[in-house]
């Protein structure tokens, strides 16, 4: 990001945000405003996009974490955004992926995308597809 940018959201961030970081309720209002989407749709993949930013765990987003993720998933490399999307699957972050926490983002995902009738495509046959295709070692 420009240096002029990081210092408005910089700015921005502390004057909402004085103690210098976000909780969920307060990323979840950041997200609707940068994502402009219908809250609904928002509010299904809300909390892994959260996770995903929240890099240390500690159930907050500070700004560095939230200027890096926003970073990335507005303008970083293909290695960086498919790491970001790895983190937002990886639910219970043990560094591997299973079909139960693929079906409930891409319910997430579903939602946003304003996908009502899932009948042909269920997430969780969906999800069952993606790992048979994509985990050749079957370890997730």
């Amino acid at each position: 990001l420009p240096e002029n940018e990081i210092r408005m959201w910089h700015e921005n961030f502390f004057h909402d945000n004085p103690d210098g970081r976000l909780d969920r309720d307060e990323f979840r209002k950041i997200f609707h405003m940068l994502r402009q989407e219908s809250p609904d749709r928002l509010d299904n993949i809300c909390d892994h996009v959260f996770r995903a930013f929240d890099v240390d765990g500690n159930g907050f987003v500070e700004f560095g974490e939230f200027l890096v993720g926003f970073a990335v998933c507005s303008r970083g490399d293909l290695r960086s955004r498919l790491d970001y999307a790895f983190e937002c699957y990886d639910l219970d972050s043990n560094g591997f992926i299973t079909e139960d926490e693929i079906e409930p983002v891409l319910r997430g995902m579903y939602t946003l995308l304003g996908i009502k009738h899932v009948a042909d495509y269920p997430p969780e046959i969906v999800a069952k597809d993606l790992m048979n295709k994509l985990d050749l070692t079957k370890d997730g």
